[in-house]
Order: C-alpha cells, then structure tokens, then sequence
C-alpha cells in the first residue's frame, strides 16, 4: 500500500512539475527574446547570488520537517509531529527575515563588487522581501509531503508559476525600455508576489487540513529544536557552502572567460547560454525524479524509523533502476535531435552544439539528485556535505586556473569531471550505508545498448519524416516519440525491466 501511496504521490507531484516546467520553458523562450542571451546571463548571475539567500532563509527546515513529522507518525508520537511544524515555523521566521535584512542591506556591495556589475543591484533589492515568505511556506510544504498529501503543494507550485508570470508580463513593458537592468528587476518583482502567494495558498490549505494528530490523546511533546538542528544544520551547512562556492563558480565564469580573451558581451552570452537555455532543457525531462527525491526523504524515513531495511532497500534500488534508465534515455534524445530541439526551443544552432555535448552528463547529474535525497533520508546528511565540498573546490580550482589558458573548454572538463567523481562518491556511500546492490548489466549496460538502437533508428525515420513532410515540429515530436517506445521496447527485450513491473504500476495507477 505504502508503494502504491509513492507512485501516486509522484506521479501527481510529477503532473504538477510537468506543467510548471513547460510554462516555465515557454516563459524563458520569452524572456530570452526580450533579454537577449547578455540579459538572461545577467538574470543567471542574480539567481545565483539569490539561491544562496534562499539557503540562508529555509536553512534545510522543509527536509527536517519533512523527515521528523513522517518519523514520529510512525512511531505514533502525534505532539511531537504537531510541535516539529510550529517550532519550525519560529525558527524559518527568524532565518527568512535576517537573510531578507542581509540582501537588502548589502544588495550594492554584492552587486557592484563581487558580481561586478551594478545592473544586478535593483533586482536583487526587489528580491530581499520574498525570502521570509519562502522561509515560512516551505515548512508548511515539508508537512504536506511527509503526509504524503502531494496533491495540494502541487497546486500551490502551478498558481505560484502563473501568479510569477502574470506579473512580469504586466509590467515588463513598463521597465524593459529603460535598459536590461530594469527588465531584470521586473522578473525580481515578479517573483517576489509569487512568493507571497505561495505562502498565502499553502497557509489557507494547512488551516483547512485534516490533521493527523487532530483528535488524538496528546502526551507532553518533547522539545524538537534540538532533532530540528540536528537535520537541519548539516543540511543548511552543505546547501550554503554549496550556495556560496556556486555563486563563485558563476560570477567567476564570465571574469575567467575575459581573461581568456573573449569580450564582456560574448562571456556573458556564453555564460547566458550555459545556464539560461542548455542547462534547463536538459533538466527539464527530470520532472519525475525532481518529484521522487521530494517524496523519497519521508517514504525511506518512515521505513528507517520502523528498522524495515528490506522495505527501505527495495525502494532505493527501484528509484535508483529508473533514474539511471531515464537519464540514459534523456543522452539518446539530445543526442539523436541537438539541432533541431535547440531551433525549436530557441531557434539557436549554437545551443544545440552545446545540447549535443553537455547532455552526456545528464546521467550522472540525475544520479546525484536522487542519491543525495537517500542519502538524506539515511541520517547521511554529513556525509553529503563532506562530498559537496570535494566537487565544489575542484570545480572552482579548474575554472580559476584552466579557464583563463584553455578557455570555454577548461568549464567543460570541470563540468563533467566533477559531476562524475560527485556521483561515484556518492554512490559508494549509499552502497557502504544500505543493502543496494547495484546491478550494472541492467541498469547500465542493457540500457546503453537500447538507447543507441533507439536513437540511431529515430535519427533515420526523422530524415524520411522531414523529406515527406514540410512540418519539421511535427517530424520531431513523431520522431522522439518513436525514440521513446523502441527504447522502452529495447529494455523488455534486454530484460532491463520486466512486463510484469509494467502491470504492477498500472496495477498501483
């Protein structure tokens, strides 16, 4: 039953992520047009200085109250699970509103020193006022996932997207004509009412929740501070000193390329490019592992809590089977239709050069998502942290030693040696911790052989579509969607997967 609670979980969170996702890429074809690719570097540069305040303000809370409601449900500490939120709460409070005062106070000096580029400023001020609304709703969100009732935050992730949207298109024109630096900010804006929103929304259906501990003989609740900042702690210190050396990594990126040789504009086209339009495409098929890794952490926890640890090791290695066949699937397509997926997207030939080329690390960056939510919900989070710390400093080592000598390649070479060596050290870990064994003939090699098969037979039926058909979009989708039912078909017969797992998610469906 608790399987069937999963996959339904996810696959409503993944519908919700789906939709999100696809208005969110119609949305940055929109504002890769209005920006230009200088423009959508420059909102890539505040987005990195903001994500590091965002860490600052939930500080690992949603995952501490994700984990500890789902844990003391099961061991049926009903006041425990109840005083976890509203301490919780207290504690988001005062994070989201001392990194609100730290960014607005300090917005300049970020933006004209360290950025080097005073147009970050306003966008960074508007930004400030969202952090505490972020702080206090992703509590409310962590007890709705640890309930296993995704289908609500689900809802309040589609609203806070349009809500995002609607404002930014109602005021862009307002702003964009007084230069990029205010079109930025009117993203800012935007943003920050979706924040607002969010945390409206998700308080309006917490009020009107029925309560597990609603009704039930309440013993005196332990102090949980102490069980929050034990999660939480090593948490936020791995996702700040993560924020921080990202937040390096991308300011240092355009300063390392100009030292190579390339011009202002073209490092920030570059770098525009990387982290505005190639990067996102590639995660954007990851609607349902970004899903999973969220309902993953109070599922194996609940599990861990009761010491089931063959339930536990039969989750993660089906989660751990279908991430790898999924990221495997994803290479295939971008490297079967770089081309014609970036002119569709972007109408940009470049982009699907670098498609073509980043999309073989897709894999590895799928593995590290999902391994880090097991990890999370193992009680590993320390070890996660030591991990992150190693791949940080070697990426920013090679970017700001090789970059200025070997120049846009030097980023390349740190992008995928560190993604790879995250990954194996990762997966050593969750081995050494769990009973997984992991089984490389099925989860990597069969699937390898089904993806070249299926990519290579795609690509040849696209050029018979394109020469009897003058709709190239149409040619396209029929062509991945083929792409997609040999790859599926390459797994039966390899016996990757087996029917009978088919039938027992169509069962739980």
């Amino acid at each position: 039953m608790k399987n069937e609670k999963l996959i339904i979980g996810t696959l409503v969170l993944t519908a919700a992520t789906t939709i999100v996702r696809i208005v969110g890429m119609a949305f940055r074809i929109y504002l890769a047009n209005v920006l230009g690719a200088v423009g959508i570097g420059l909102y890539q540069l505040i987005l990195s200085v903001y994500f590091l305040m965002v860490t600052l303000a939930t500080s690992g809370i949603r995952v501490a109250v994700s984990r500890l409601i789902s844990e003391e449900l099961s061991l049926g500490r009903y006041s425990n699970a109840k005083k976890v939120l509203s301490q919780s709460i207290f504690l988001s409070l005062i994070t989201g509103i001392a990194s609100a005062f730290l960014l607005y106070y300090f917005a300049n000096d970020i933006g004209a020193e360290f950025l080097n580029d005073q147009r970050t400023v306003l966008a960074l001020l508007y930004l400030a006022p969202s952090l505490p609304f972020i702080a206090v709703s992703s509590c409310y969100k962590g007890y709705f996932f640890a309930l296993g009732k995704v289908v609500k935050p689900s809802i309040v992730q589609v609203v806070e997207q349009l809500v995002r949207i609607a404002v930014i298109f109602s005021i862009m024109d307002l702003f964009l004509p007084r230069g990029i630096e205010y079109g930025c900010a009117a993203v800012s804006i935007g943003m920050t009412v979706e924040e607002l929103f969010s945390l409206i929304i998700t308080w309006f259906f917490y009020i009107f929740d029925k309560k597990p501990y609603s009704g039930k003989t309440f013993k005196k609740a332990d102090n949980m501070i102490f069980k929050i900042l034990k999660i939480s702690v090593p948490l936020s210190g791995t996702s700040y000193l993560n924020s921080i050396l990202r937040t390096v990594e991308n300011a240092m990126i355009p300063a390392r390329l100009l030292l190579y040789g390339i011009s202002t504009e073209a490092a920030m086209s570059l770098y525009g490019m990387i982290k505005g339009m190639v990067l996102p495409l590639l995660f954007f098929p990851s609607s349902f592992l970004t899903s999973l890794s969220s309902i993953l952490i109070p599922s194996v926890a609940g599990d861990n809590a009761l010491s089931n640890e063959k339930k536990v090791s039969s989750t993660l290695s089906k989660v751990l089977h279908f991430t790898a066949i999924s990221g495997i699937l994803v290479v295939s397509v971008f490297v079967a239709f770089p081309t014609e997926i970036a002119m569709a997207v972007y109408n940009d030939t470049q982009v699907g050069l670098l498609l073509k080329l980043i999309s073989f690390v897709c894999p590895f960056m799928y593995l590290n998502m999902v391994i880090s939510s097991m990890l999370n919900a193992l009680d590993e989070q320390v070890s996660s942290f030591k991990i992150n710390i190693v791949e940080s400093v070697l990426k920013i080592s090679i970017i700001y030693f090789l970059v200025p000598v070997y120049g846009f390649d030097a980023y390349l070479f740190a992008l995928f040696l560190t993604t790879i060596l995250n990954t194996f050290l990762y997966l050593a870990k969750l081995l050494k911790v769990s009973c997984i064994v992991f089984d490389i003939s099925n989860w990597i090699f069969k699937p390898l052989a089904a993806a070249f098969i299926s990519g290579f037979s795609s690509r040849v039926l696209f050029k018979m579509f394109v020469q009897n058909s003058h709709n190239n979009i149409f040619s396209l989708v029929s062509a991945i969607a083929i792409l997609l039912l040999l790859y599926l078909m390459g797994l039966i017969v390899f016996k990757s997967i087996h029917i009978s797992s088919l039938k027992d998610l169509k069962k739980s469906m």
